[in-house]
């Protein structure tokens, strides 16, 4: 008898567990985003402000920050996920901070005795050839407007060592405008796209569900 009532008593605690199990609320951002969360879709949207970006790098000016501004907001509005608003109309606000933007740095000389640095030696810098590396990294947040809460952050970054002088082909290379232009068909230009359009893949993944509205 008192085995049966045992038996009784874990059956319970095991149904009870079970209950508690199906009623956990399901999950609050959108797991089917492991593709490619860029590719345009029709459906609810969410009301979204881009803060103009800062600049926390002496690598970059004003005008080519709100050039990479616009063109993230290019990247975040093919998506046709979210409607960019003002900030007192959004739901959301997404910050971007540019931690470092390295438009050219010498990546030192490829070939005999190129070491890849700014002291690659003498016979290297005659026998190798000139190598460029861009590199940039940014800080990107969503926040909760009403709140003020972070949902989601993380950095970003993207680097590209190739031959100075080698042109480098990337999608939407039109959409570069005044401000990022020079930028156009260089490394820089992939490592800015490379770095944006990963950004935009981080609010499309981390976007909770409850922001999507109609």
């Amino acid at each position: 008898m008192e085995k049966r009532f045992k038996l009784f008593i874990y059956a319970s605690i095991l149904l009870f567990l079970a209950g508690c199990f199906s009623t956990k609320s399901p999950s609050l951002v959108d797991k089917s985003l492991t593709g490619e969360p860029l590719s345009p879709y029709a459906g609810a949207k969410a009301k979204i402000a881009v803060n103009d970006f800062e600049l926390k790098t002496s690598g970059i000016d004003a005008e080519a920050g709100l050039a990479l501004k616009e063109y993230f907001i290019s990247i975040l509005n093919s998506t046709k996920r979210f409607s960019i608003v003002t900030p007192l109309e959004s739901d959301i606000i997404i910050s971007v901070a540019i931690i470092e933007f390295i438009p050219e740095n010498s990546g030192g000389k490829s070939g005999l005795a190129g070491g890849g640095s700014n002291a690659s030696s003498f016979m290297g810098g005659l026998l190798g050839e000139v190598l460029n590396k861009a590199n940039m990294q940014l800080n990107l947040r969503i926040i909760d407007r009403a709140s003020l809460e972070v949902l989601a952050s993380r950095d970003i970054q993207s680097q590209l060592i190739e031959r100075t002088g080698k042109r480098i082909k990337i999608p939407r290379d039109k959409v570069f405008k005044a401000g990022l232009s020079e930028y156009a068909g260089t490394p820089m230009g992939k490592v800015i796209y490379d770095c944006l359009v990963e950004a935009g893949r981080y609010i499309a993944q981390n976007m909770p569900l409850k922001y999507y509205k109609e």
